[in-house]
């Protein structure tokens, strides 16, 4: 496995993870979270765990939603059963996959990128590290297809965050009426920044990389509880009166007097964790059996 912040490689497994969030909103919402390893016997590809991800939630999401990936989704494989589908997308693109422009010429996502007329603006400031950081941002969009696929695609093009341009591919039909219409989508892209850090919240407040269980299934099942956990912390909590109270109790206990920071969740695991540490749990007195069973959590509505 490569780790992100380091790029160095370390023994471990693949989660494929899907969250929910509102563009304008604040909620953020764990839907689905799943441990695998390549060398499991059922394992087949990367690409089906994704999409087997994908059928299970839009199975219960009908019409619902709009899938947003970063360039590893970027493939043949991802992009074409999604438009199989019919489920809407907005996918971050690496620059090299072949499509073909409005003069139905064929060519690099990079090359038609470089044609596009960047006539939109826009200034976004992004909280990183606890400092401001202020982007000057300037956009545009070019219709394009797929080569031997009917379905009219956009490429939207954003000059201002890096010495390249971010370059999105989305079957999103809105993304041209307007400068606000495709303001929206990059959005949408954009929104990926809250999700990263529920990834990070999740790894780091329920130490999700310190697991000490030693069976497959059993690694599988506690990724699943700590996917619960994080869901009942980010989405139940504060809903209800009594839990709004339960709420405002762990962030006080969390300790943090001068200010709940922007993502409230750190604090509440915080305040979790607090109250559990002054329990004393007892073990059984009849060890459970070695059971390998798989946990599976019910969709409701």
């Amino acid at each position: 496995m490569r780790d992100g912040s380091t790029g160095e490689l370390h023994q471990g497994y693949w989660l494929c993870d899907v969250t929910a969030a509102e563009v304008n909103g604040s909620e953020i919402v764990p839907l689905y979270q799943k441990l695998f390893s390549v060398e499991a016997k059922e394992f087949t590809s990367e690409n089906a765990e994704m999409l087997a991800a994908v059928d299970l939630i839009r199975e219960h999401t009908p019409g619902r939603g709009i899938w947003t990936m970063d360039r590893g989704g970027d493939r043949k494989k991802l992009l074409e059963p999604l438009l199989d589908r019919a489920q809407r997308f907005v996918i971050r693109s690496t620059g090299k996959r072949t499509v073909i422009d409005r003069r139905h010429l064929q060519g690099s996502v990079a090359e038609v990128a470089g044609r596009c007329r960047l006539g939109h603006q826009a200034r976004i400031v992004k909280i990183q590290d606890g400092k401001e950081k202020t982007y000057d941002l300037r956009y545009g969009a070019e219709p394009i297809q797929l080569p031997g696929r009917a379905e009219k695609l956009w490429l939207v093009v954003i000059a201002g965050f890096g010495d390249q341009p971010m370059l999105l591919l989305t079957n999103l039909e809105r993304a041209a009426r307007d400068s606000q219409s495709l303001w929206w989508i990059v959005q949408i892209y954009l929104t990926r920044w809250k999700i990263e850090e529920t990834f990070r919240f999740i790894k780091q407040s329920y130490n999700l990389e310190d697991i000490r269980v030693m069976k497959y299934q059993r690694l599988k099942n506690l990724v699943l509880l700590v996917t619960a956990a994080a869901y009942f912390a980010a989405t139940f909590l504060g809903q209800q009166m009594k839990l709004r109270i339960l709420c405002e109790k762990l962030l006080i206990i969390s300790q943090r007097f001068f200010g709940i920071p922007p993502f409230r969740f750190y604090a509440l695991a915080d305040g979790i964790r607090r109250i559990l540490s002054q329990a004393t749990f007892s073990p059984p007195q009849t060890p459970p059996p070695s059971l390998q069973l798989e946990l599976t959590l019910g969709w409701e509505g």
